[in-house]
């Protein structure tokens, strides 16, 4: 179904009065991903014109003057006399009572209508789009980890069910932004004059070059570091351009075997804690002397990539040699600089080209 749709039946729909073959016909137009993007730009005018929280101080003012004005009388007889002085000073009591509740719905109501919406995936990559006129998005279908390589070699693996985003036009210009969504873990590719910046909900992780996980599962983002430094900050945050423009890390900075997440309200960030190496992306290696197509076969494993070679030619090879936090690419050349080989990358597939060791 493509024929369109008019704005008062989906307005309808965020609003829950709609009927089910509304809904029905709304859940058809989705279908067709040219439809999504209208869908979300509706979304976003309809958010604005219901604000999440509405807290009506002129009624609740009038409720309590009201009060104050007409009390409750007290129908029972007083035989002592301590009834008149309690009926002076009731309407002092309600009064105080009523404003006491007035000014508690006013905190609570100005606190829940001025706290920020946690920005969407959604609409984090469709800002990127309208900053660049494109937007380059991968998500793995598939039952495995899958690998994405950017622009500037850094690696990205990608876990089932996630995806991310970003504008190759824009990307390293001055920063390299990505967008995420689900789990993934990064290598980035060291580079002290472009920030790796990654928008995941309501948290930035900002980093010069190093290896982390994010996760935005189950309600929560949280950020595990392997190796090198990692600063965070929210999207709330009041001095978030300060903290995203530069080359310096600001903003609560973690180190390696640290990891951080964000509450559940995703307005709060929690106390750092410590995590064991092992349970983190293993994708170091120590190499003496190794056949190089077992150090190949090594990588192949590790990054869910396929990698062609002559395993006859490369079998006489023997590499030694400490791979850490690089990126994938840069193994690969490292591992070619020692036995005299080239690679090239084609249809999803890393092919190495060499003459062989005597």
């Amino acid at each position: 179904m493509n024929q369109p749709l008019s704005q008062k039946i989906i307005f309808d729909y965020f609003d829950g009065k709609h009927t089910s073959i509304q809904r029905k016909m709304i859940e058809e137009w989705l279908h067709q991903p040219e439809n999504k993007e209208l869908f979300y730009q509706l979304l976003d005018e309809w958010e604005a014109l219901h604000p999440q929280y509405h807290f009506d101080a002129t009624h609740g003012f009038n409720t309590i003057q009201r009060n104050i004005a007409e009390p409750v009388q007290d129908t029972e007889t007083d035989t002592t006399g301590t009834g008149s002085t309690f009926r002076l000073i009731r309407p002092v009591l309600s009064w105080l009572a009523a404003a006491s509740v007035m000014l508690i719905g006013l905190f609570w109501g100005w606190q829940e209508y001025t706290k920020p919406n946690a920005p969407t995936y959604e609409r984090l990559a469709r800002t990127i789009k309208q900053q660049s006129g494109e937007v380059f998005e991968k998500e793995n279908l598939s039952n495995k980890p899958l690998l994405v390589n950017l622009p500037d070699k850094s690696s990205i693996l990608l876990e089932p069910g996630s995806k991310i985003s970003f504008s190759p036009k824009l990307f390293g210009q001055p920063k390299r932004e990505v967008v995420l969504l689900g789990e993934a873990f990064f290598e980035v590719t060291k580079d002290q004059k472009r920030p790796f910046i990654v928008y995941a909900n309501q948290l930035i992780t900002k980093v010069l070059g190093t290896s982390f996980t994010i996760s935005t599962k189950r309600g929560r983002s949280e950020v595990a570091v392997k190796s090198g430094k990692v600063a965070v900050f929210l999207q709330s945050d009041t001095e978030k351009e300060q903290k995203l423009s530069g080359t310096t890390l600001k903003g609560l900075v973690i180190q390696a075997n640290e990891r951080v997440n964000v509450g559940q309200d995703q307005f709060t960030i929690r106390e750092v804690k410590s995590v064991k190496p092992n349970t983190l992306t293993q994708t170091s290696f120590s190499f003496d002397e190794a056949p190089a197509n077992e150090v190949i076969d090594r990588l192949k494993a590790a990054y869910h990539v396929d990698i062609v070679y002559d395993p006859v030619k490369l079998s006489h090879c023997k590499l030694t040699a400490y791979l850490t936090d690089e990126p994938l690419l840069e193994k690969i050349e490292l591992i070619c600089i020692a036995i005299e080989a080239t690679y090239r990358e084609e249809n999803n597939k890393i092919i190495i080209t060499a003459n062989g060791c005597r």
